[in-house]
C-alpha cells in the first residue's frame, strides 16, 4: 500500500520516499524484503538498494538507505517507508539509536554480500555508506 503520509503528504514528521524513487521502484524493493528476508525477530521487513558493492543508493528525503516494511497481521496490506541511516536534518521524531534496525538486520545484509563487517559498523552508527 502506498500510503501519502510517506509521498510528502503534509506531514512534516513522516518520513518520505525520496519523489524520483517510482512507485515500481519502491514495490520493488519491498517485494526483494519479502524475497531475501531481510527481517528482525518482530518479523518487520527491512531493504535497501544497493548502487554498487558496499554502496547503498539513498531512499528518503532525510538521506535513509534503509526502508522499514513493519509487519502486518495476515490479510492486511504492507507499507512501508525509509528509516535508516538519518541524517540531521530529519525531524526531531526520527533522529536517534531508536529507529535504528536491530542487529540481524545488519548481519543479514553482510551474509548476503551487499555490505562490508566494517561498512555494518559504519551503518550502525547512522553513517551512510
Amino acid at each position: 500500500m502506498f500510503t501519502p503520509k510517506h509521498h510528502g503528504g503534509g506531514d512534516k514528521d513522516s518520513s518520505c520516499w525520496l519523489t524520483d524513487l517510482t512507485l515500481n521502484e519502491e514495490f520493488a524493493i519491498f517485494d526483494r524484503a519479502d524475497g531475501v528476508v531481510v527481517a528482525d525477530g518482530s518479523g518487520n521487513l527491512y531493504c535497501y538498494e544497493t548502487v554498487s558493492t558496499g554502496t547503498l543508493r539513498e531512499l528518503g528525503t532525510w538521506h535513509q538507505q534503509i526502508a522499514e516494511f513493519p509487519n502486518q497481521r495476515q490479510g492486511a496490506d504492507w507499507h512501508g517507508y525509509p528509516i535508516w541511516s538519518i541524517h540531521s536534518d530529519s525531524s526531531q521524531t526520527h533522529q536517534g539509536q531508536k529507529y535504528r534496525p536491530a542487529k540481524e538486520v545488519f548481519d543479514r545484509m553482510v551474509q548476503l554480500g551487499d555490505i562490508s563487517p566494517a561498512q555494518r559498523k559504519r551503518l550502525k552508527k547512522g553513517d551512510r555508506i
